[in-house]
């Protein structure tokens, strides 16, 4: 949780200041980010190919969505 204190000191800080403690604060939010992916490791990642039980299921939805858009008519 950040401070009241923290937040008034950043508060009076003038436009400089600020733009420099948020580029700081984004560098280091981007060196964390290097850090969850390992060159070591192997990830799986999902893909639209080959998935015929979702293409299946959203045909049956749209099929659905297109009866009923009917009968309101």
């Amino acid at each position: 949780m950040v401070s009241t204190e923290l937040l008034n000191t950043l508060r009076t800080l003038d436009r400089a200041e600020k733009l420099h403690i948020l580029q700081v604060l984004v560098s280091e939010l981007a060196q964390e980010e290097t850090y969850l992916l390992r060159p070591d490791m192997t990830y799986t990642v999902w893909s639209p190919y080959d998935a015929h039980e979702a293409a299946e299921a959203m045909l049956k939805l749209l099929k659905t969505s297109e009866t009923e858009g009917h009968a309101q008519r």
